[in-house]
């Protein structure tokens, strides 16, 4: 069996780092999965344990840059819905489009063109750019398709309406169960006439 090129290797776990050049001289694919577990900022920033996703890339020339890496991040991702508070799987489904540069002045003059990625050393950090990408991508305020709000005043509201005071209720009485004792004197006309003594 022939072994597969350069260009058409597959990679099931894919690399934390490599050499950024040499995937763009070899005009490199890559295809494969990445534990979520393996991104500490996005796994706290999600709201259950997740499995995996799945990510491609492609690597070719830029003629300003070291190279460029176009490619697709897929999965599904626990959130927190802000309308029901329960949690649903989002689905991630984003493509992005790097420049990868060498230093600042660098990414200062590309900026234009797609997304500077920083080379450390001029090695690609590929699991630290892609969880950038998907930090970026969450959503502000998850919201769950069809989701409804929890009705949690509903119980108070009926207890409410059924305690409602009578409108046929008397002066003085405020429900059937509690009326007030108007035999006591009242302390504002005292004090009102304390003044016109004064």
């Amino acid at each position: 069996m022939k072994d597969p090129s350069p260009s058409e290797k597959h990679i099931d776990k894919l690399p934390a780092r490599f050499k950024a050049a040499e995937a763009v001289a070899r005009r490199q694919q890559l295809t494969g999965v990445l534990a979520i577990a393996s991104l500490p900022r996005l796994a706290e920033a999600l709201s259950a344990p997740a499995d995996l996703l799945t990510i491609s890339a492609e690597f070719g020339t830029h003629p300003r840059a070291v190279g460029r890496a176009k490619g697709r991040i897929t999965g599904l991702l626990p959130l927190t819905c802000q309308r029901s508070l329960q949690v649903f799987p989002w689905p991630l489904d984003i493509t992005f489009d790097w420049i990868m540069v060498r230093d600042e002045a660098e990414e200062e003059r590309l900026l234009a063109d797609a997304d500077p990625v920083m080379l450390v050393e001029e090695q690609l950090l590929l699991h630290e750019a892609i969880e950038d990408e998907i930090l970026l991508a969450l959503p502000l305020i998850p919201l769950a398709p069809d989701a409804s709000i929890p009705a949690f005043g509903e119980p108070a509201a009926a207890a409410v309406k059924a305690k409602k005071p009578d409108s046929k209720t008397k002066p003085g009485q405020i429900s059937d169960n509690f009326q007030l004792d108007d035999t006591r004197p009242n302390p504002f006309l005292a004090l009102k006439g304390q003044l016109r003594k004064d």
